[in-house]
């Protein structure tokens, strides 16, 4: 019984099988999932698309449909339908696409489908995958696709869009270190394999990095990681500030922003050597000091020559705490350099609250690209208080010594009364000055006045107690008045405190000075005895004994130079000669007198020789005035007009002694 059961079950254990094998050779065959081209994948290994795939218009993300055993048939009317569904990592399915197909399209698979770009732009980053199934024509079942097409969307770059963190900060570049520079690269929080870094070692922080060439590119380790940076491309860039950024781009062809910078430092060969203290030229080492003339004067810090420097150096000098600005020591300076101040930089590290003496450092510095080249560094002296009425901040003519709030002098003169203005009644006699002297100023305090810019020394005058706010009056002596001459005079005064500096002046007033009496110098006359009686004019003096060719008797007159009147070549001088008898007095003699127009013509302007000519008419009726007293007295001058004014010079007066033991003089030389 047993053994019949046993035969039976393994009958009908090989039937089903038969059976299973016929219903198996008649069933559908799965559908092939869908594929894509490894173009357009970063990573074929787990099918990261490229970033440009997904975001560049000009690019598709393109799927690859496969075809299946069996098509609906040509002609029929009849079709199969193909469906493609898209699952994100979150979520369902989603259906994408869905088209009829028969037989007479079998030809055009594998089937491209374009995944629509919207649909892209709405889908977030991660995995993505893609189904298809086919719902045959003769209904039943759909066939679905053995698996799924898994691909990786990844648009989101290194550190979003937060700048990257800079490099750690290095030591300055040198030649000690040029040879192992390297950049600490920092850890990142979104840090995926097949990352890659690119280094940049600028002069200037970019807008577009593409620009230029990365001097290092490599995919990136587990970071931080060090990243040297080629001695080549240090030197290449050359000494500078120089800054060390770099951007980060992922498999997916993701580019990060431009990281922070990383100043550094570049110095390339040996730096300057020899540096010497600076040195204020208007503060000497025996002075020492900088005050308000000083300022006026022009305040200037000169930098001693130095060796090994390159023209791109730079070098910046402080004073006090202002940094004046950094200059390149160019191709071919001359030592020592010169950095100027202005009045306001001085004024400024001085303080409108300091007084009395303020040191002051004065330094400067070298540096090649950002690296320190050395400095030095000496302090002096800064003065500037100021004394009288002032306001906290400096008038606009500081740092010259006029002070506008000081009242200006008034001028009267002697005889004219006429304020600031001195006339030819005023000659030879002192004229006053006036002024107030403001309350701001103290006993003990010295007044000194100009005259033209000439001290008047005898009219110095110390501050008195109860002067200050009152009016002081000076006298200005004649001497001072004639030596500034005829025409517009500037007068002012100026105020000195014992242990300050720094002086103060009033404004200075215009005086219109016409009391000096122009008077031309006399001029000489020739051939006076250089014996006893000394420069009588006697029978010898009647003929040039150094001219044998002078033989008409006169008197001769040297006329000096002219030109310093003011007069021209095309300016006339009058000549006059005139006598008087005897030894004092003023007995004229008549008939004598001779008056002469000279053009100042053929060299006469800087001086000519005028002869008293003829002897009978000019010179002889002076002996022969009187038998008794044979002698008398000749007078010359000359006269011009000068801008309209008529001027006459000193007169020239002589003994004429034309006789010989009372015997008319020899006409003979």
């Amino acid at each position: 019984m047993n053994k019949q059961v046993s035969k039976w079950a393994a009958a009908e254990q090989a039937r089903q099988s038969v059976r299973g094998a016929r219903a198996r050779a008649v069933e559908v065959a799965p559908l092939d999932p869908p594929t894509i081209k490894e173009s357009l994948l970063a990573d074929p290994a787990d099918n990261t698309v490229k970033n440009s795939v997904l975001l560049n218009p000009a690019e598709n993300l393109i799927i690859d449909l496969q075809a299946w055993d069996t098509f609906a048939p040509p002609d029929s009317g009849l079709f199969d339908t193909l469906y493609v569904y898209h699952t994100a990592a979150t979520g369902g399915p989603e259906e994408m696409f869905n088209r009829e197909f028969n037989a007479d399209d079998k030809p055009g698979f594998p089937f491209a489908f374009t995944v629509p770009k919207a649909k892209i732009e709405l889908w977030g980053e991660g995995e993505h995958k893609f189904s298809c199934e086919v719902q045959p024509y003769n209904g039943g079942d759909r066939i679905k696709s053995d698996g799924e097409l898994s691909l990786i969307f990844d648009r989101v770059p290194p550190y979003g869009q937060a700048l990257p963190a800079p490099f750690t900060p290095i030591a300055d570049v040198t030649d000690a270190n040029i040879d192992s520079v390297d950049l600490a690269f920092p850890e990142y929080d979104d840090y995926k394999a097949g990352d890659t870094v690119h280094v940049y070692w600028l002069k200037s922080v970019p807008d577009d990095p593409s620009e230029f060439k990365p001097v290092v590119s490599v995919p990136v380790q587990a970071p931080p990681q060090a990243l040297r940076v080629p001695k080549k491309a240090i030197e290449d860039m050359g000494d500078g500030g120089v800054y060390a950024l770099y951007l980060l781009v992922d498999k997916a062809g993701n580019i990060s922003k431009l990281s922070q910078y990383l100043p550094v430092g570049v110095a390339i060969g040996p730096l300057p050597t020899g540096l010497q203290d600076p040195v204020v030229p208007l503060a000497p080492s025996g002075d020492g000091l900088i005050d308000q003339e000083d300022v006026f004067t022009g305040v200037s810090v000169q930098i001693p020559e130095f060796s090994n420097f390159k023209p791109t150096d730079e070098l910046e000098v402080t004073w006090g705490t202002l940094k004046l600005g950094w200059q390149p020591i160019g191709n071919a300076p001359r030592f020592p350099l010169v950095v100027n101040l202005t009045s306001l930089q001085v004024w400024e590290q001085y303080g409108s609250s300091s007084s009395g003496d303020v040191q002051t450092p004065v330094s400067y510095e070298l540096r090649r690209g950002a690296v320190s080249a050395g400095s030095k560094s000496i302090d002096v002296n800064v003065n500037l208080e100021r004394i009288g009425p002032v306001d906290p901040n400096p008038d606009p003519e500081w740092p010259g010594p006029v002070n506008p709030k000081l009242g200006p002098v008034t001028v009267t003169g002697a005889i004219s009364g006429k304020a600031n203005e001195l006339t030819p009644a005023d000659e030879t006699h002192p004229a006053s000055l006036t002024f107030l002297l403001d309350a701001a100023f103290k006993e003990g305090d010295n007044i000194t006045f100009y005259w033209g810019g000439q001290h008047i020394a005898d009219a110095d005058y110390p501050v008195e107690n109860g002067d200050p706010g009152s009016n002081i009056t000076c006298e200005i002596p004649w001497e001072y008045i004639e030596a500034g001459k005829n025409g517009t005079v500037p007068v002012h005064y100026e105020i000195t405190r014992t242990g300050i500096p720094n002086k103060t002046a009033s404004p200075s007033t215009d005086v219109l000075v016409n009391a000096i009496v122009l008077r031309p110098e006399a001029p000489a006359f020739l051939g006076g005895n250089t014996e006893a009686p000394v420069g009588w004019l006697g029978c010898k003096s009647l003929f040039d004994p150094n001219d044998p060719t002078d033989t008409v008797p006169s008197i001769r007159v040297q006329m000096p130079d002219l030109a310093q009147y003011g007069l021209t070549e095309s300016d006339t001088v009058t000549m006059h000669w005139t006598a008087v008898h005897g030894y004092s007095g003023d007995t004229k003699i008549p008939g004598i007198d001779k008056t002469e127009d000279i053009a100042l013509t053929g060299g006469k302007l800087n001086g000519f020789v005028w002869r008293v000519e003829p002897y009978d008419v000019h010179i002889l009726p002076i002996p022969n005035y009187s038998t008794a007293i044979r002698e008398g007295r000749g007078r010359v001058t000359y006269s011009f007009t000068l801008d309209g004014k008529p001027y006459t010079s000193v007169t020239l007066e002589q003994i004429v002694s034309m006789h010989v033991l009372g015997t008319a003089c020899p006409l003979t030389p």
